[in-house]
């Protein structure tokens, strides 16, 4: 199973622990601690970062916030799965992922402006 997969099934069990009643929202904060534990090498200034923008998202439509959180795991995960993000998603994740550029895995800031940059979110 490739990390991704694994990261993408970790998170359906968190959002099965974390839903209290079946057809109730997933309280975002409930999959908190998931997030930051999956990513720990990432500084946690931008996890926080991108855990905000999911909380915002899932307020509006949680199964679309779901699928974001995902697509931004495999980009954390350096395995982006090509699912389908808009330009303002592309620039939040740049923003956010700017927050500790210095502090970041070079590797992973390279991977993740590589993307930014093919997906048009460089001004």
């Amino acid at each position: 199973m490739q990390e991704t997969d694994k990261f993408r099934t970790d998170l359906d069990k968190a959002v099965k622990r974390a839903r209290k009643l079946p057809g109730v929202p997933v309280d975002p904060e409930a999959l908190r601690e998931f997030f930051y534990r999956s990513f720990a090498t990432v500084p946690q200034d931008s996890l926080a970062a991108l855990f905000s923008c999911f909380a915002g998202k899932s307020v509006e439509d949680e199964a679309a916030a779901l699928e974001w959180l995902a697509a931004v795991g495999s980009i954390l995960l350096m395995d982006y799965n090509e699912q389908p993000l808009s330009p303002e998603d592309w620039r939040e994740i740049r923003d956010d992922i700017s927050l500790c550029s210095d502090e970041i895995d070079l590797d992973l800031l390279s991977y993740v402006m590589t993307l930014v940059v093919d997906h048009g979110a460089i001004h």
